[in-house]
């Protein structure tokens, strides 16, 4: 064992050895050097007379106890016997040196483990970031999508009420979600540049019209804007429609300012 020392670190060793007989403690030896163990330990052994015998090894740079243990006399001297009968002869350095080698194997595997699983921690919590990623994005997606899919109906279905929101806000907002803002963009920036300037004029005032017309949409209830809607259907079939109901809104007027005045 005391060979073994140096292996583990321990280069500034020393030994206390206390002796006892039927209880009683007899002499001890204190601090002694553990090149000097076999020679004190045998002679305080004849001179005391012991039957057991407490052994401890301590590192005095360290400051540590490194090894203890008590002993029968009885049983040390059976042992050294049968050792000797035996021919064991202790560990050799091959023994010790194997034994220091799987120790330091295992302490690398552990080591190599704490490392592994460090970062397994770090790619769980990395593709739960990336997960969260994705979902929003698929999110985005599906929204846009949702909103796409709705402006086609509109479009196919009720080309009148594609046509009255056209240049309204909500048409703006559902131009950007659908990702066709830009394509008319420059199609509106295309047909600018073909115009003349007597055709810009009309259409100022043209677009001024829709634009009353649809500031005027944005103030009507859910109840005034389908009626609203339906009369534009109606319109849609009939153009001449339009001419009617101006002569008879303007004939209604015409009779209560009468009414009014009588």
């Amino acid at each position: 064992m005391i060979k073994t020392f140096p292996k583990q670190g321990y280069s500034a060793v020393v030994f206390n050895a206390t002796f006892y007989r039927n209880g009683k403690k007899l002499n001890a030896i204190e601090q002694a050097d553990v090149s000097a163990f076999s020679q004190l330990i045998r002679s305080y052994e004849k001179s005391e007379s012991p039957d057991k015998v407490k052994v401890e090894f301590k590192d005095t740079e360290k400051g540590i106890l490194i090894w203890a243990k008590t002993f029968d006399v009885n049983e040390i001297e059976e042992e050294i016997h049968n050792r000797t009968t035996s021919g064991f002869q202790g560990l050799g350095e091959v023994e010790i040196n194997d034994m220091v080698q799987r120790k330091f194997n295992e302490m690398e595997r552990q080591k190599t483990l704490e490392q592994l699983q460090q970062e397994l921690q770090q790619q769980k919590e990395l593709n739960e970031e990336l997960q969260f990623q994705v979902t929003d994005l698929q999110t985005t997606l599906d929204a846009k999508k949702q909103v796409e899919y709705y402006s086609n109906i509109i479009g196919m279905a009720l080309p009148g009420l594609a046509k009255f929101f056209t240049n309204s806000p909500v048409g703006t907002a559902m131009s950007f979600l659908a990702g066709t803002e830009e394509k008319d963009k420059e199609k509106k920036e295309l047909n600018s540049t073909e115009k003349d300037e007597s055709k810009e004029q009309q259409n100022d005032q043209r677009q001024s019209i829709i634009n009353l017309i649809n500031d005027f949409s944005t103030t009507l209830s859910n109840q005034e804007l389908g009626t609203l809607y339906l009369l534009f259907i109606e319109l849609e079939k009939d153009k001449e429609n339009i001419q009617r109901i101006l002569k008879f809104i303007t004939q209604v007027s015409t009779q209560k300012a009468t009414e009014t005045n009588a």
